[in-house]
């Protein structure tokens, strides 16, 4: 066996962390891109106070929605005219990503466009300034990813990556007390997306022995954080201790997709997201139920084999963790899987998806997705599904 695991150089995790941010800045100017729900909070105005009493320079961008290559050039701009020499991104999977293409570009020259994957005519060489990651949502673990996602949306739409290994950010700083007061139907699109990519991971045929330790835990971890949004359990004293269960699980899940890969469901989100107007998490979300239900299916049809019956045995695995999390169970799944529990794993999805709009609330059209399945794959699914088949399970959420 041989794999390579690529992760953050430190992880500062923890209720009140974010003061830990001016400790970790080097010397030079400091750019930080925020979103605009963290600019109005009490947080940012306490971490601009110890910035002022430090006397650290520092200059303020907002990045609004997923960031085009003309917002990540504009803002890139404005940097080096302020000089800075590092970049600190606090904000959502979409905040992270623009901070992530805006310290590659301090570094580099021309477009960010020229160097996306699929669109641009070149290679990223690595350079890139300091970054420095905070998440306040817990979904992408953007924070933990070696990639940003750029798009840009129209009938000539797409949604890229600009990736290098050298683009993981150094430092990653998880406060979960962040996220609290974050909008419900944010927290479920976002949790979805986080277990989303751990599920995928977890049955993706590139899995290595260290992406299956933190899969496991980081679903146990989100089948006792779900409460939060199962229970409504928002505005409750422990509110916090729910947020840092799925603020790791997002973590976890993004240094397993990063070294495992994804599957079927970021298959079809990622061309989605070019095409209209919908939130990556509200994409996963809708999507998990029909594609696993389809993946499910085929890999029955397969019979005993040993990559199919390991895949559904994961598949299982993951649906009674998710049950045996609840009420405060470590997630310990020690039994052989059962049949029920994979139907299990299929109603939470479809559970969870019923508070969540419809594709068609954001624009796209039964027209629009020929062109979505096209542009699609299924990745390190264990099942390849067919194009019609990826096209049916679209249309169900539609």
């Amino acid at each position: 066996m041989e794999f390579r695991h690529r992760s953050n150089t430190a992880l500062i995790f923890g209720a009140g962390s974010l003061t830990a941010v001016p400790d970790t800045l080097g010397p030079g100017a400091v750019l930080i891109v925020t979103g605009r729900h963290f600019q109005g909070g009490a947080a940012w105005e306490a971490l601009q106070n110890v910035l002022r009493q430090r006397d650290i320079d520092y200059q303020h961008e907002i990045v609004s929605g997923e960031p085009s290559p003309e917002v990540v050039d504009a803002v890139a701009e404005q940097a080096r005219r302020h000089g800075a020499q590092q970049v600190v991104a606090i904000g959502g999977g979409s905040v992270l990503d623009a901070g992530k293409a805006v310290a590659a570009m301090l570094r580099h020259d021309g477009s960010v466009f020229d160097y996306l994957e699929g669109v641009g005519s070149r290679t990223p060489d690595g350079n890139t300034a300091p970054l420095l990651a905070v998440p306040t949502t817990a979904g992408t673990g953007s924070e933990t990813t070696k990639n940003a996602v750029i798009s840009r949306r129209g009938p000539q739409g797409f949604k890229k990556s600009l990736r290098h290994d050298a683009f993981v950010p150094p430092v990653a700083v998880i406060d979960p007390a962040l996220a609290v007061g974050c909008p419900p139907e944010v927290t479920v699109a976002c949790g979805m997306d986080a277990f989303c990519q751990l599920l995928e991971s977890f049955v993706s045929t590139a899995a290595t022995p260290i992406t299956d330790a933190l899969a496991r835990d980081g679903l146990a971890r989100f089948g006792r954080g779900k409460r939060l949004f199962v229970e409504q359990r928002y505005g409750a004293d422990d509110e916090v201790d729910d947020r840092a269960e799925l603020a790791l699980a997002a973590y976890y899940s993004g240094l397993t997709l990063a070294n495992a890969g994804l599957g079927t469901v970021h298959g079809l989100a990622g061309p989605l997201g070019a095409v209209c107007d919908v939130p990556h998490g509200v994409a996963c979300g809708l999507l998990l139920e029909p594609v696993y239900r389809r993946v499910a299916q085929r890999l029955a049809e397969a019979g005993d084999t040993p990559g199919g019956q390991a895949a559904t045995d994961r598949l299982a695995y993951a649906g009674a963790v998710l049950e045996r999390a609840t009420g405060g169970d470590d997630g310990s799944y020690g039994t052989e899987p059962r049949a029920e529990d994979l139907q299990s794993l299929l109603a939470n999805c479809r559970a969870w998806a019923e508070s969540l709009p419809r594709l068609s609330s954001y624009g796209l059209s039964e027209a629009d997705v020929a062109a979505v399945v096209a542009a699609s794959g299924n990745k390190n699914s264990p099942v390849a599904l067919t194009a019609a088949e990826r096209h049916a399970a679209i249309l169900e959420v539609l």
